[in-house]
């Protein structure tokens, strides 16, 4: 029997799921999908484009009796939609998130319907570049000393037919809030965990907004090491790219040209190598996210990234814009959560000290 997948959501990320989701059979199991979008023009171009039939709400939804849900909706509508399928009892993949969901709900509801996924997007994780490094920091760096990574993508050029619905175009989902946690995502598994940060969030830029564009955070990881991200989305120059340094040399690392340059003397290792092409390989990327999401539903794979994972990132953003306000070096907590503004914390957010 085919399994049966709910799309919520069918802007520019869930039409990219529904394009992987109606593609090859997944894990050797078949998909009969349907979307859920208040939209009529969007379940109109799901139907023309895809074959997927679509319904307007989430009775309607529900009555079809899916058996996960993919949710592609913008962020601050992301816990509704993960608290209806776990209290359903149904399997979820969720697009990363701002705001940490409830994990002794999750808890529950695995106790309740074993072998129920619950997977918040890793999207990084299954980039091969990022991989390459991660296997290099655990296996040949040594003990890692420090790392610095950059992303600097112009924001204007996102989505620039779509006007203030866009959630982008909103402070408290902002391009920089986002996608800090979106790369946080792969620098902690990369590098581990942070443990204390001290953060910079302003906006730098000069068009006119009134959101922050740029986020700076120092950290330490649990581990130890020194860590630095800088996330700018003012900036005409694209960029993403990284090193690292530890007890047997250092690596360098490009995500956009997928170049990744060892300098490792005391391992004989000195290269330059092409791991990919960015924008060859960033569809396949997708693909095999959401592919071993239906292979973990299926029981033929293990999804890499756990909603107890997704709060330390969640609690590492509030806590460099936490940082920002207190001027102290702010512990991650997973009980902290990003406030509905990077400027909105309450005073006792503050950890003592």
């Amino acid at each position: 029997m085919a399994m049966r997948i709910l799309q919520i959501g069918g802007g520019s990320m869930g039409t990219r799921r529904m394009r992987d989701l109606r593609g090859p059979d997944h894990a050797g199991s078949p998909t009969s999908i349907w979307l859920l979008d208040a939209r009529e023009d969007r379940r109109a171009a799901a139907l023309d484009r895809f074959g997927i039939p679509g319904v307007a709400n989430l009775d309607e939804a529900l009555a079809l009796e899916p058996d996960a849900f993919v949710i592609s909706t913008p962020p601050h509508l992301h816990q509704q939609f993960v608290r209806t399928a776990l209290e359903s009892g149904k399997h979820v993949f969720c697009e990363a998130d701002i705001w940490p969901f409830e994990l002794d709900l999750v808890e529950r509801a695995q106790a309740a319907h074993p072998g129920l996924v619950a997977a918040p997007s890793a999207t990084l994780r299954f980039q091969p570049v990022v991989r390459e490094v991660a296997r290099i920091v655990a296996e040949e760096l040594g003990q890692l000393h420090a790392f610095g990574y950059v992303l600097s993508v112009d924001a204007a050029s996102w989505h620039p037919g779509e006007g203030s619905e866009y959630y982008a175009r909103h402070r408290s989902t902002a391009p920089a809030r986002e996608m800090t946690a979106f790369e946080l995502i792969a620098l902690q598994h990369i590098f581990g965990p942070a443990a204390s940060v001290s953060g910079l969030v302003q906006q730098r830029g000069s068009r006119a907004s009134d959101t922050e564009d740029t986020f700076s955070l120092q950290y330490r990881t649990e581990a130890g090491a020194a860590g630095q991200l800088t996330v700018l989305m003012a900036s005409p120059q694209v960029a993403r790219r990284g090193w690292a340094a530890g007890e047997n040399g250092m690596v360098h690392f490009d995500l956009l040209t997928g170049l990744v340059d060892r300098q490792l003397p005391s391992r004989g290792l000195e290269d330059s190598r092409k791991i990919c092409d960015w924008a060859g390989t960033l569809e396949a990327v997708y693909l095999d996210e959401i592919s071993t999401f239906v292979a973990a539903v299926a029981g033929t794979a293990v999804w890499p990234y756990s909603y107890r994972e997704s709060r330390l990132v969640c609690g590492t953003l509030a806590a460099a814009e936490l940082s920002t306000m207190t001027g102290n070096v702010e512990a991650v907590r997973s009980d902290l959560a990003p406030a509905a503004v990077p400027d909105a914390y309450a005073p006792s957010a503050s950890m003592p000290g």
